[in-house]
């Protein structure tokens, strides 16, 4: 018999213990809430980690854990909780029909939007009186959450005091009820605040706490003098705040918050968003905010003392580098002072020992990349007056890759929303072509931005009818409707007109009226100017017909923020043409802009129903055609019709 004792045998099968499964996700992408897309190989890191640089682990031993079992859990604990207080005396056995209400306690960390606080017993449990659980915000999912969320108070927790700004009282419940809609409709957009109880809130700074106020009543005033009152006091209160050298923390939290809602009547002239921003930069890098550091020993001396926390610091670091960023890219000047630092790069990426909510994350990375955006272009335009069309499909395919990393299936609406104008600020850079450009290739990328900016106009409506969206809307986000806005009108006067769909054409013009009019928040405001003025000029486009030049912006250094100037300069002009043609017939029936279906004053003043265009029927009537025209548009660029402008054209 053959020997087999000394024969080898073959090496046993090793299962792959150590490869990574598929539906197991690493902890960056956990945290992130992005996809997971794992390696064959156990000791390579997954595709996001590789691309970003991140540590890669996977934690083998985590475990789904359901809503309904998480509130089981808790329910479990708080029952626990009420046992053990009340042990000595014998607690009633629950009866099939017995209804728990629904306790909680208060947690020291205070809650954050889409993280509910865990609530965690000791051994030696710290027994607490039962307390309403402050006003949590809605997960990123539904970013809108219910009015019937209180903010409130335990009972044993000191009451709300009432404050007086001036001669304007607030009770205790008014401040109460401007706290609780602020938490619920503002918040959520820049979540920097971290103190919610109004009491401690006031102890940290006046100036944040009027301004909450200040801003939830801009929609939710309980009286029409409440807003006027509070709008000139803040404006006074604000401008002084930046003369006290250094700021505190919680000033710094109310301009950033300032920038976001800016005050209704402001003026493109007048707008003190770069002011504010430029401040908050000085005072959070003399304090050591950028470290995301709290109490930081290096920058903690003299005048310049910071008690606030890690949390604190990296969140109003945040928050100001969005606005720094807006700030920018709106007013196409150079991002001087967006700091995107390794602390911005730790909170996108989650590695913070704090929550911080997935949207706000989502927001910082686009703006991010819109820093970068905006180095890029800054360097390509003060060498030429134009960007090369290859650069810009360049940083469309950089952005489409990232995109795709944090817009994943669980991506909320407003996270789409921010992408997409992202998306839209880098094709603007399409109308900004070198001399020499292709007809051809131009036309196609404009036809592009010109329909990324139909969608963002109609995403705007549709994130409206869903949650409210223009009714809170932030400042950045209305100065990137207006740009999607001037896109639309820009291409209906240029020679492309032909190359859209018109009827599509005229609705994208009157969605970007409807949204400025739902937007307006009182008479006379920015969005209500808007309004009046693409409304005009829709009215005016029938006789636009010589507009045979190619969207070409003859501004080229004001970055992204050339085709808005642009377009407003051409608002002007237009004007010229419009007054010599009002008496005449527009070309065609049914044109762009065409005024079908609006009443049209008849010769005896009555108005009367009707299609076509009803200036000539005005001029025959001896109306003003120009009667709804907002001429205070005007002076947000300090216009006048003396001088001429110049030449307008493709850049040479």
């Amino acid at each position: 018999m053959p020997d087999t004792a000394n024969q080898e045998s073959p090496p046993p099968a090793t299962a792959p213990s150590g490869r990574i499964k598929r539906n197991t996700a690493c902890t960056s992408c956990r945290d992130a809430k992005v996809r997971c897309n794992p390696s064959q190989n156990p000791e390579t890191p997954c595709q996001r980690c590789s691309k970003l640089h991140l540590t890669c682990l996977v934690d083998k031993t985590h475990k789904r854990v359901s809503r309904r079992s998480k509130l089981d859990e808790l329910v479990q604990e708080i029952q626990s909780i009420k046992q053990s207080v009340n042990g000595h005396s014998s607690p009633s056995l629950p009866t099939q029909g017995t209804t728990y209400e629904p306790l909680t306690f208060k947690d020291p960390n205070p809650h954050r939007l889409g993280v509910p606080s865990p609530i965690s017993v000791s051994t030696a449990p710290e027994v607490r009186p039962p307390a309403v659980a402050p006003a949590t915000v809605a997960p990123s999912s539904v970013i809108h959450t219910p009015s019937s969320i209180p903010l409130g108070h335990s009972p044993g927790a000191e009451p709300i005091l009432p404050r007086a700004l001036g001669s304007q009282p607030f009770s205790g419940d008014d401040i109460e009820y401007y706290f609780q809609k602020y938490f619920e409709f503002y918040h959520p957009y820049m979540p920097i605040v971290q103190v919610r109880d109004p009491n401690k809130c006031y102890e940290s700074g006046p100036l944040l706490f009027w301004v909450i106020i200040y801003i939830a009543s801009r929609r939710y005033a309980r009286n029409s003098k409440v807003l006027p009152f509070l709008l000139e006091s803040i404006k006074k209160d604000a401008f002084a705040a930046i003369c006290i050298i250094p700021l505190s923390m919680s000033s710094i939290n109310a301009l950033v918050l300032l920038c976001t809602w800016i005050f209704p009547d402001v003026r493109f002239v007048n707008d003190p968003t770069s002011l504010f921003s430029s401040v908050c930069m000085n005072t959070a890098l003399q304090l050591g905010i950028h470290t995301g550091k709290g109490a930081h020993p290096e920058y903690s001396h003299g005048v310049f003392q910071n008690t606030f926390s890690d949390e604190e610091a990296s969140f109003t670091w945040a928050g100001y580098n969005i606005i720094a960023q807006r700030v920018s890219s709106s007013m196409g000047i150079p991002p001087i002072g967006g700091l995107f630092n390794q602390t911005v790069q730790n909170i996108i990426d989650g590695r913070t020992p704090f929550q911080v909510p997935s949207t706000f994350r989502v927001l910082l990375e686009c703006q991010k990349f819109c820093n970068h955006l905006c180095k890029t272009m800054v360097a390509f335009l003060e060498e030429s007056r134009g960007v090369s069309p290859h650069i810009v499909q360049l940083l469309e395919d950089e952005w489409t890759a990232i995109r795709g990393l944090i817009c994943s299936e669980r991506a909320d609406e407003l996270d789409g929303f921010n992408a997409l104008l992202v998306q839209l600020e880098i094709q603007l850079y399409y109308m900004l072509p070198l001399p020499g450009y292709n007809p051809e290739a131009l036309k196609r990328n404009v036809l592009r931005t010109y329909s990324t900016a139909q969608a963002v106009i109609q995403r705007c409506l549709e994130l409206d009818d869903s949650m409210s969206f223009m009714r809170h809307l932030p400042h950045f986000h209305f100065r990137a409707l207006l740009a999607a806005g001037c896109v639309v009108y820009r291409l209906l006067r240029s020679s492309y007109r032909d190359s859209v769909d018109r009827a599509a054409g005229e609705r994208s013009a009157s969605d970007a009226i409807a949204a400025c009019r739902r937007a307006t928040l009182m008479d006379g405001d920015l969005p209500m100017r808007l309004g009046n003025l693409l409304e005009s000029w829709q009215d005016r486009l029938p006789y636009l017909a010589d507009a045979n030049e190619p969207p070409v912006s003859a501004f080229s250094h004001r970055l992204g923020a050339s085709i808005s100037f642009d377009c407003m300069t051409r608002w002007k002009t237009d004007h010229q043409a419009y007054r010599c043609r009002c008496k005449e017939p527009p070309p065609g029936n049914g044109g762009i802009g065409a005024n079908v279906g609006v009443p049209v004053p008849a010769a005896d003043g009555v108005v009367q129903p009707g299609g076509g265009d009803t200036s000539a029927t005005m001029m025959a009537a001896g109306l003003d055609p120009l009667h709804n025209i907002d001429w205070t548009f005007m002076d947000d660029f300090d216009w006048s019709f003396e001088p001429v402008m110049p030449v307008l054209g493709a850049p040479t």
